[in-house]
């Protein structure tokens, strides 16, 4: 995909679908600067600003980064990477079940997002007996892959959140090695986190742990199967991130006060759109981006920048190896079992889009 308008227009006056005006940024250095910058605040397109500090991710400011701060003490590289055994056993199994059915296989439902869930399932510590409803709750929350009604979204978000209350009190009053025991169990300097916002802090993972990571996999998957001449190394999946056009979904910000972005005038209240997307195929830090390049050091987007870079990122990178493995080493010939025209599309939330399916033969 091009994107001219970062070479002749790096930043432009754009009216979005959702109605609001925007500047839109696509350079590289440029997005970078916006996301760290203190002037501005998170805004969803679409969204009315009130209301928009209900999750970590649209949170800004001093609680913001105290909750991010603490968390991060308890979700650490060593808690991820002691997760790695059983991510692994798990892609294993679900990749043996999906080949063993015999072709076609449906990469995304059958394998990507049980998988995603799985190891959200593991890292949280949700006993066995509460993950049907857990994915039901979710499913029907994100109205992602489903499509329920408003009221049925709102019922499942009311659900999901009185378990996840439910969940943190348990661990509280029976801690064990789960991501919700070392939430409730993390300091700074004495500060903790209260419970509520331990299954705030839930709530944000499950949406950024469940839809993202298995969305980028069946794209992943779909690209690889698309084209064989590519080389099926799960090392490089920082560059399929980087170039996957679904899973990076743009950021928007909102002036607090008069800034300037590029050399181009913001004004306070204006909003501006960071186009990851955009920032990941800048040629001036990406040279030839269009190439898949083995030896291309790290520092694309997609995971965000500054204050609000994702704090679930080595989880993800986590999630997707181990994913891309077992079902590589499962099937290290597969291909599209359609024509990829023939692949459909849906919008998600943002600026996410995604396969409806990715059938496999081998």
């Amino acid at each position: 995909m091009d994107y001219p308008c970062s070479a002749t227009e790096p930043v432009s006056r754009v009216r979005l679908e959702t109605g609001e005006d925007a500047w839109l940024v696509t350079r590289y250095d440029d997005i970078r600067a916006l996301l760290a910058d203190p002037r501005f605040r998170v805004w969803l397109p679409g969204v009315p600003e009130a209301g928009t500090d209900a999750l970590l991710f649209t949170m800004n400011g001093p609680e913001h980064a105290r909750l991010r701060r603490i968390a991060g003490k308890a979700l650490t590289p060593r808690r991820v990477e002691l997760l790695r055994p059983r991510a692994e056993a798990l892609a294993e199994d679900l990749a043996t079940k999906l080949i063993t059915q015999g072709p076609p296989a449906e990469v995304l439902d059958g394998y990507a997002i049980p998988f995603a869930l799985s190891v959200l399932n593991e890292l949280l510590g949700v006993p066995p007996s509460a993950r049907d409803a857990l994915r039901s709750w979710a499913d029907g929350m994100l109205a992602v892959f489903t499509a329920p009604s408003y009221d049925e979204m709102t019922e499942a978000s009311r659900k999901l959140g009185d378990y996840l209350a439910e969940l943190v009190e348990a661990k509280r009053r029976a801690p064990g090695e789960d991501l919700l025991s070392g939430l409730l169990q993390a300091r700074d300097d004495g500060d903790a986190l209260r419970p509520d916002e331990v299954t705030q802090l839930a709530f944000a993972i499950l949406l950024g742990g469940y839809v993202p990571p298995a969305n980028a996999l069946a794209q992943i998957v779909l690209r690889l199967a698309a084209e064989p001449e590519l080389p099926r190394d799960p090392a490089l999946i920082e560059e399929f991130l980087r170039q996957d056009q679904g899973s990076a979904a743009d950021q928007g910000r909102v002036a607090l006060e008069d800034a300037d972005i590029g050399g181009i005038p913001i004004r306070a209240g204006e909003f501006v759109l960071a186009s990851l997307r955009a920032g990941n195929h800048d040629p001036r830090r990406f040279p030839e981006p269009a190439l898949i390049d083995p030896l291309r050091t790290q520092g694309h987007l997609t995971f965000g920048h500054g204050p609000h870079h994702c704090l679930g990122a080595a989880l993800a990178r986590l999630q997707l190896r181990t994913g891309l493995a077992a079902l590589l080493s499962a099937a290290p010939r597969l291909r599209l079992a359609v024509p990829f025209e023939e692949v459909a599309w849906r919008r998600m939330f943002l600026t996410l889009r995604g396969p409806v399916a990715v059938p496999i033969d081998w």
